[in-house]
């Protein structure tokens, strides 16, 4: 693991640890559903991709397959798209200022990690990967 990909993942799961420690981060109404629906579309993503074959690091497992089914059919990255609605939901919720804060540190970390694991995609699938790329979106359907 590269030196940035370990920075990153680092900075992620200190994020993310802080946001389960020190934040109200399970949310009300419609924010609680909201994160339900993030939950459920990182399960969905990680049922896809099998558990084993997925990695936190930015790096292409030596096995990894190239998957296009299921969530991945519209975003390339379902798993990170989860947590940001996820803790974004919970964060709205219960604002605080300093949560807002590590949460966006969080979506900048995974977006810096989307970019550098795009790379490592497009190197280990080629053209199969750009095509998918042109016909998906990174997180956000029709946004982003």
């Amino acid at each position: 693991m590269s030196f940035a990909s370990k920075i990153l993942v680092l900075l992620q799961l200190t994020c993310l640890a802080y946001l389960l420690i020190f934040t109200k981060f399970i949310g009300q109404g419609i924010f609680l559903t909201a994160q339900i629906s993030g939950f459920i579309l990182s399960l969905w993503a990680v049922i896809i991709m099998r558990p084993g074959y997925f990695n936190i690091q930015p790096e292409v497992k030596s096995n990894a397959n190239f998957i296009n089914s299921g969530p991945y059919r519209v975003i390339r990255n379902p798993m990170y798209t989860g947590l940001i609605v996820f803790f974004g939901s919970g964060m709205v919720n219960s604002f605080r200022p300093s949560s807002f804060l590590v949460y966006l540190l969080l979506v900048f970390v995974l977006i810096f990690k989307i970019k550098l694991e795009e790379k490592f995609l497009e190197n280990r699938f080629g053209s199969a990967y750009l095509e998918y790329k042109s016909k998906t979106y990174r997180l956000f359907p029709f946004l982003f």
